[in-house]
């Protein structure tokens, strides 16, 4: 059996609360007495509980991070620079994933897995609905978003609608006048998710330059995947040929959509151009030009508000980050013939 704390108490004579006063460096112990205690515990070997400490100090110096799926890039990326956010700041990361690919239903958020177990919670790219907020708010913790705009929580992200007629523009200023869009569809399907703002934002833009913008020019995946991408692309050109655009929702499915198009004989970029959004690592290898987030900083930007509001629990607030323009050989003028 373990040294306990009433063992050092036994030893040095005092009370368990004097020790734990002591251990936890808290005033109201003589400092003859508290070298003592100190000396005490380290001859013992006593190590103090982590949850008897948490339930002393009411904090857990945890941070809970709930997202779909730790294997995707955008995903791994904001969970490392959280994570390490976290640690700087002397906190542990507590990891949930609720995944989005498992049936036609994601996962339902249940608050007793994280009951007790965090001071904070960050969420990924997830859409609650009433009744999950509503197990969220019996947390009482505070909640950060990233990606998914909840309303009446914090929120970090990019303007994804700006973001995609962003890129749309661009095809546009070189010509292309039939451009094909490879949308993700969340199992949420909710107005603000970041594959329907960028949806929103190619068809608006295809509209405003009076454009074709039907449905047709639209394939839809459930998953923002390479092999789906691939696929997507497949079906796009076999119902429109005469597609010389693609814009892509992520840099991932344009990575599939490459594929595909070489696959035809068609070279990239002169008989049809691929654009994506995202700012993969792997993008450079591809030749992907892309409209890139600072995905990183996202997620310690994320983390740093989740600390923040530990302390200081403030109306919620809104982080909207940049998003740059990457050329790329994977786009260029619109074929002439």
């Amino acid at each position: 059996m373990g040294i306990r704390i009433e063992d050092v108490a036994q030893a040095t004579h005092v009370s368990t609360a004097t020790v734990s006063r002591a251990l936890r460096n808290l005033p109201g112990v003589g400092p003859t007495t508290k070298k003592r205690i100190l000396e005490t515990a380290e001859a013992l070997g006593y190590i103090p509980s982590p949850t008897a400490a948490s339930l002393a100090s009411g904090h857990t110096h945890s941070i809970g991070l709930v997202q779909p799926d730790m294997s995707r890039w955008f995903f791994g990326k904001i969970l490392e620079s959280a994570e390490n956010t976290f640690r700087k700041a002397g906190y542990d990361a507590l990891v949930y994933s609720l995944p989005d690919y498992l049936g036609p239903v994601r996962q339902r958020f249940n608050a007793n897995v994280l009951r007790g177990k965090i001071d904070a919670l960050v969420v990924l790219s997830l859409f609650f609905d009433p009744s999950e907020e509503e197990q969220l708010r019996s947390l009482k913790v505070p909640v950060v978003f990233v990606s998914v705009e909840q309303p009446g929580f914090n929120y970090v992200g990019i303007n994804d609608e700006e973001t995609a007629a962003r890129a749309c523009r661009h095809l546009i200023t070189l010509g292309h006048k039939h451009i094909g869009h490879l949308s993700g569809q969340t199992n949420d399907k909710c107005p603000v998710a970041p594959t329907q703002r960028r949806r929103n934002g190619w068809h608006n833009t295809m509209q405003r330059f009076h454009l074709d913008s039907s449905d047709d020019l639209v394939e839809a995946v459930t998953i923002m995947t390479a092999s789906n991408g691939y696929i997507a692309t497949q079906r796009l050109l076999d119902r429109r040929p005469d597609i010389t655009a693609i814009l892509a929702s992520s840099d991932e499915m344009a990575m599939g959509a490459i594929q595909a198009i070489k696959e035809r004989g068609l070279r990239v970029g002169h008989d049809i151009s691929v654009m994506g959004i995202d700012g993969h690592d792997l993008s450079p290898s591809f030749g992907l030009a892309t409209m890139a987030q600072p995905v990183s900083q996202e997620g310690t930007k994320a983390a740093q508000l989740a600390l923040a509001s530990i302390t200081n629990q403030t109306e919620p607030k809104t982080i909207v980050l940049p998003t740059t323009l990457v050329e790329g050989p994977s786009i260029g003028p619109a074929p002439t013939s």
